[in-house]
């Protein structure tokens, strides 16, 4: 199957000029300078790493019983992203299925669950949409991000609906008071991007506000359609601001949107205008009551998702979809060893616009929980229970229980068991003339068992699951309904050493997703997954390199698609401390391949960039 696309004409000499900075530059860092890059990332390591997602409170990420991943702005700086999917590709069991490049819509698999089984979050705040259920990922620039935080595994006993493979939350950039950068890259296809933001002090706190704006003629998404590039042009706006307004009160806000065209293959519509925002407000109030501290956060927040479907410029539909957001959550610290948290989580769905004649446009979700960790000398326990009432669908109960032991300061063995649900979207519910008003929701049990542990300098881990969904709801000729039951299974191996001139970070997956109705693999997951990453600091360079393999997988109809590999380099380079020059290349070796059937994926590209900082 053939996907090559255009070549640039510019491609000769970018392509010349990046691959030879970064592969000479790389070639020495193997021998060169080892001792300082392994001190450094020691040093880097020892830094303890505080997670908020896996418990809902501040928690350093060995003390919490779950699978975690965190992906900081160190991290993605040296990756060089494009889009946020880039950062997504090489973690274990996530397999992404692209409908063509950045500008396109993506959907994530993790471990083995649907692409609307993950619930996805930004500062606190859902985002994604009420009627498909799905979120766009493409929109939102790795510029406007801090950090991101993956839980692997059920955590709707937290969380809610959604959260039956994960969650995936995504913090804004932070800048301190004065500080900022400015930068701008250009690559293939006519990529153009450019960014700047700031940190403004006001008196004890800060707002940081990050912009991002890139475009790109794109490429021809499907090849047996309209033989065009399919382009794409986005702006993008962040600003989290803080402040400590006395001892015990601190507020916090955050305002995200970001608003653009993308240009697609399609008979009836070409082009959709999405226009996407985000904001909440936060009190945090601490006391001090009998020895206990007692953090409060209560949370008022609003996303709203506006998409606008175009043929040749002409509106042919649009939808809208905004979520009201309400919770009000209390972390108890009765010690070192015992913490308590409870909650409770309020949000309004609406669904509004030219094609949405639903018989209901409103609904209401509430839930409760309670969630308790407990350390005792070596062992430690995790225990969850949510109630949610999901208005015009049905109540639910899940819930978590978890146990680990560690032998040492390095090794600890987790088992794990939840429960997650995922409730009907408006489409599945009400869309005209197909929706199912009798729908339930979707039910998840899952079991995991993980040890970690350090061999001599190398911190490995091995992680094992499994997975049960019911009531799944699949479309049918007839609408939707409730009748698939899927079996999942996985392991997972992770292996990082700090050694050899510089980072090696390997991680191996096997995920068996199976219709127990059909017997069949479910589409777009791959059985075997694997990347390795290696990064290292020679002089004033940063090199980055990361190889995948994701293995044959099924789409609709019975497709085979082919397993691929693919290289990417990243490449930074300080000209001075304040002025960066950045490259990345990404599928080095021009593989053909798909991770949608009908949909190319982009060849060999190059971008360039220069950034300033001066922090």
């Amino acid at each position: 199957m053939n996907n090559k696309h255009k070549n640039t004409p510019t491609k000769s000499f970018l392509s010349l000029a990046i691959t030879a900075a970064v592969s000479s530059t790389f070639m020495v860092s193997a021998y060169a300078n080892e001792n300082n890059a392994v001190t450094n990332d020691v040093l880097e390591e020892n830094i303890e790493v505080i997670t908020v997602t896996a418990t809902r409170s501040a928690l350093n990420i060995n003390d919490a019983l779950t699978s975690q991943i965190v992906i900081d702005r160190q991290a993605i700086e040296r990756i060089n992203p494009v889009s946020v999917i880039d950062l997504l590709s090489t973690v274990p069991s996530i397999d992404i299925a692209s409908n063509g490049g950045k500008g396109q819509s993506a959907s994530v698999f993790m471990r083995g669950t649907s692409s609307d089984h993950t619930l996805v979050l930004i500062d606190g705040v859902r985002i994604s949409s009420a009627t498909s259920g799905g979120t766009n990922l493409n929109t939102l620039s790795p510029a406007l991000i801090e950090r991101i935080e993956i839980v692997q595994g059920p955590r709707a006993a937290l969380w809610g609906s959604d959260a039956i493979g994960g969650v995936i939350q995504i913090f804004t950039r932070k800048l301190d008071g004065g500080d900022f950068f400015a930068g701008a890259s250009i690559g293939s296809d006519n990529y153009r991007k450019y960014q700047a933001g700031v940190g403004i002090a006001h008196g004890d706190g800060q707002t940081s506000i990050t912009v991002n704006h890139e475009e790109s003629d794109g490429f021809d998404v499907q090849d047996n359609t309209e033989t065009d590039d399919d382009g794409y042009e986005f702006t993008s706006i962040a600003v989290r601001g803080q402040q400590n307004v006395n001892t015990n009160l601190t507020l916090d806000w955050l305002f995200t949107a970001d608003q653009g065209e993308t240009e697609y293959d399609g008979g009836y519509q070409n082009q959709s205008d999405v226009n996407n925002y985000a904001w909440l407000v936060r009190a945090n109030y601490e006391t001090n009551i009998g020895n206990v501290i007692n953090n409060t956060v209560a949370m008022v927040g609003q996303n709203e998702d506006a998409a606008d479907s175009l043929k040749d410029g002409v509106l042919k539909g649009s939808f809208e979809t905004r979520r009201n957001q309400f919770s009000l959550v209390n972390h108890s610290q009765f010690s070192e060893d015992v913490q308590l948290n409870v909650g409770i989580d309020h949000y309004q769905d609406d669904v509004s616009g030219s094609e949405t004649s639903y018989e209901q446009t409103k609904r209401d979700t509430t839930g409760m929980f309670a969630h308790g960790l407990l350390t005792n000398n070596n062992f430690s326990y995790e225990a969850t229970l949510r109630y949610d009432d999901v208005e015009e669908v049905d109540s639910e109960v899940s819930y978590n229980l978890g146990a680990g032991y560690n032998f040492s300061t390095n090794s600890r063995v987790v088992l794990n068991y939840g429960t997650g649900f995922k409730a009907p979207t408006f489409n599945d519910l009400y869309y005209p003339y197909s929706g199912n008003p009798e729908l339930r929701s979707e039910y998840s049990d899952s079991i995991e068992l993980f040890f970690e542990t350090t061999l001599a300098t190398v911190d490995t881990s091995i992680h094992f699951y499994h997975t049960d969904v019911d009531d799944l709801i699949a479309w049918t000729s007839a609408g939707p309904e409730n009748f698939e039951e899927v079996e999942i299974s996985g392991a997972e191996f992770v292996a990082s050493y700090l050694g050899f001139g510089g980072n090696h970070d390997f991680n191996a997956s096997y995920t068996d997703a199976e219709d127990q109705k059909t017997h069949k693999q479910l589409i777009r997951r791959a059985k075997n997954k694997a990347s390795y990453k290696f990064s290292t600091s020679i002089a004033n360079a940063d090199i980055y390199a990361e190889y995948q393999y994701v293995g044959k997988r099924t789409d609709r109809g019975d497709v085979k698609l082919d397993a691929y590999q693919v290289v990417n380099l990243g490449f930074n380079y300080a000209i001075m401390p304040e002025l960066k020059l950045n490259a990345r290349v990404t599928n080095l070796f021009d593989e053909e391949y798909q991770t949608a059937n009908g949909y190319n994926t982009q060849e060999q590209a190059f971008y360039l960039g220069v950034t300033y900082q001066n922090f």
